[in-house]
């Protein structure tokens, strides 16, 4: 035997058993045997005539047309808001499930929205947060720089103020002796004249130098100079001074000695002799004569030298040589 049974509303579990045949309608009055009136599912010219053939059961009324449709046993069916399912007696097995899912589908639709809705608006306001917090622990560093995988700052007391896991990934200089920088742009400019001044970078393990020219050797030079009552001038690297022998003394004396090859006479802007390459003993007498000499013999003042050229004169502090069209001076150190 085949029987109807109603899923939800008012009719919720009722089960009608079915002959020959059975009709739904929404007309209020019954005319037929085996007829039930559902008014308040069904419109009043609308109703489905079940019926039974041959085991199988038909309805007359879910397709268009009136065209007979052949019902499966515990599938859920639904018309005009009326939900049921047929089945045979004792093998009753409602399939539940696809009709719960369609109609708890808004909800679970509503809740899914919902629930996105709460983590995203979750989310915003903890990553609003983070990045309030972020801007006043920024704020509260000041200065630092980050080395090595970690931040370097310099005020202790920005360490209390601060989150354990900020800390972890902190490291504290507590050295002032060195001069710090709130930007890792620095323009080195001369607090006289304000002109740029150029420097060179070198990174130590922990800090940073700048090498500045500051002329200290050249200043050192003129200092000596100066005391010395000696004129001088720089040209192309090179020292021109007015007494050689007194300037290469000079420096002999402050421990400067590799910087006499860079001294120029003032006097002829000639070229100078270096000690290794003037072998030569000097004789020099306001009476007899003057010359210079070595074991090959002697050379007087207009003899021609091998290597130095002709020469010129020879006075207490040098000896001038005119080599073709360039003149050389070998200065007497006293």
């Amino acid at each position: 035997m085949w029987l109807i049974e109603f899923v939800d509303g008012h009719l919720h579990g009722v089960s009608i058993p079915l002959q020959n045949t059975f009709c739904l309608t929404g007309n209020k009055e019954v005319t037929k045997e085996n007829q039930l009136s559902v008014p308040e599912y069904l419109p009043s010219n609308a109703g489905l005539d079940f019926a039974v053939e041959n085991q199988v059961c038909i309805v007359k009324g879910l397709l268009r047309g009136d065209k007979p449709k052949k019902l499966v046993a515990n599938r859920i069916y639904t018309f005009k808001g009326l939900r049921f399912f047929l089945f045979q007696e004792g093998n009753r097995s409602p399939r539940l499930r696809r009709l719960r899912s369609i109609q708890y589908a808004p909800i679970l639709a509503l809740s899914l929205l919902l629930n996105i809705g709460l983590v995203y608006g979750g989310f915003t306001f903890l990553q609003s947060q983070q990045q309030a917090s972020l801007g006043g622990y920024l704020k509260q560093l000041n200065t630092g720089f980050i080395k090595d995988g970690k931040l370097h700052i310099f005020d202790k007391s920005i360490l209390q103020q601060l989150p354990d896991y900020w800390r972890d990934n902190l490291q504290l200089i507590e050295s002032d002796q060195y001069l710090r920088t709130t930007q890792f742009d620095i323009d080195l400019v001369s607090s006289y004249s304000g002109k740029h001044i150029k420097g060179k970078l070198v990174a130590q393990e922990d800090r940073d130098k700048i090498y500045i020219d500051t002329y200290e050797e050249d200043n050192q030079i003129m200092r000596l100079f100066g005391e010395r009552g000696l004129m001088f001038s720089q040209q192309n690297g090179y020292w021109f001074v007015s007494d050689y022998a007194e300037a290469a003394q000079t420096l002999n004396r402050a421990g400067l000695g590799s910087l006499v090859k860079q001294l120029r006479s003032n006097d002829t802007r000639s070229e100078n002799i270096p000690t290794s390459e003037f072998p030569y003993s000097i004789f020099y007498s306001t009476t007899s004569g003057r010359y210079i000499y070595d074991q090959q013999g002697r050379y007087w003042e207009g003899s021609t030298v091998p290597h130095l050229g002709v020469i010129q004169s020879i006075s207490r502090d040098k000896v001038i040589f005119k080599d073709n069209q360039n003149t050389r001076v070998y200065f007497i150190n006293r």
